[in-house]
């Protein structure tokens, strides 16, 4: 009888480890999975800034608006030409001319054509009073007609105050200072009254000092033309 055969003892095989993962599968891993940590707040942070951006054109917009009327107000001024009446206009027909704020400037140099020849009527014998009443006609147009908010309204309100100034200038200083007062008050109502001769104008000039703030005056000369070079 033949010996029985040997049963073979089972050998225990060691688990193979797993081949670590190379160093880019280990980046690319950790890359996915902080871009799913931080893409909705980066969305979140781009939504809001071109929301801000968005919400900002407007403010921009009025912002480039209101530093152009500035300098379209700074700009503005009489010439000597003006003053010796070189280009008067004719005679605006009034239903038009009071139709709007503006009225009618033919000539286009910012007076409203009826306030000018006014004032030539009011003094054809007095250049300097012309001038100063002249200037001071095209500051209170253009307070009437381009004062937006409280930034053009300090532009306008700058030249407005050398233009009373001028007009105070153009007044012959006397021994009786109050007297004097009264003739440079006089001749800067009778402007205003020019200008501010229909309802809708007087609401316009009301409307724009709704937006009265402090400011500075201008570091300029009282009159756009020097009256004192005028020879009356």
């Amino acid at each position: 009888m033949s010996p029985a055969p040997k049963r073979k003892t089972p050998t225990r095989s060691t688990p193979k480890k797993a081949a670590p993962l190379p160093p880019v599968a280990r980046r690319s891993f950790s890359f996915d999975r902080m871009w799913r940590l931080v893409r909705w707040p980066l969305l979140i942070v781009a939504l809001l800034y071109i929301a801000l951006v968005i919400y900002r054109i407007p403010a921009v917009g009025d912002q480039q608006k209101t530093t152009q009327a500035v300098a379209q107000i700074q700009s503005q001024h009489i010439t000597l030409a003006d003053v010796m009446g070189d280009n008067l206009p004719f005679v605006p027909y009034e239903p038009n001319n009071d139709a709007t704020v503006a009225g009618i400037d033919q000539n286009n140099n910012g007076i409203r054509d009826d306030v000018e020849l006014a004032i030539f009527k009011l003094h054809p014998d007095s250049a300097k009073i012309r001038a100063a009443e002249l200037q001071y006609a095209l500051d209170q147009q253009i307070m009437i007609t381009e004062v937006l908010n409280n930034q053009t309204w300090i532009a306008a309100a700058q030249e407005d105050s050398r233009g009373f100034a001028c007009i105070g200038d153009s007044v012959p200083i006397t021994s009786d200072s109050s007297k004097d007062l009264k003739t440079v008050n006089a001749r800067a109502k009778e402007v205003r009254d020019l200008v501010l001769n229909t309802p809708a104008r007087q609401n316009a000039w009301h409307t724009a000092y709704n937006f009265t703030t402090s400011y500075g005056d201008l570091n300029a000369s009282d009159c756009d033309i020097d009256i004192n070079l005028l020879p009356n």
